[in-house]
């Protein structure tokens, strides 16, 4: 079964902020990261149950799952599912603190 992808404002600013910076360095890699995205959003639309869930005790955060996207292991993925739906919450680098970032979804 294949879920709608609905992408948080948030997450495609996560996107275009993650593909500045790696483009900084080297454009190719940064339109890489860009199509691994949308690649990784799609598997999650097929297999949403692939990440693992973010371990949080706020209460809107309880269903939240994480997987990182594919080629690029540091930068992770953020959303939650149901029957029909997969939300790209946010995309953030595994460097930094999820929590503050979270808190607002």
């Amino acid at each position: 079964m294949n879920r709608r992808i609905l992408v948080y404002e948030d997450a495609t600013l996560d996107i275009q902020e993650h593909f500045d910076y790696l483009a900084q360095n080297n454009r190719d890699r940064a339109f890489e990261f860009f199509d691994a995205a949308r690649k990784t959003f799609a598997a999650l639309a097929r297999m949403p149950g692939m990440g693992n869930l973010y371990e949080s005790e706020e209460e809107d955060l309880v269903n939240i799952r994480k997987w990182a996207v594919q080629g690029f292991k540091k930068y992770l993925i953020f959303y939650r599912y149901d029957d029909d739906i997969v939300e790209i919450l946010r995309i953030i680098h595994a460097s930094r603190d999820f929590a503050p970032l979270l808190k607002d979804l």
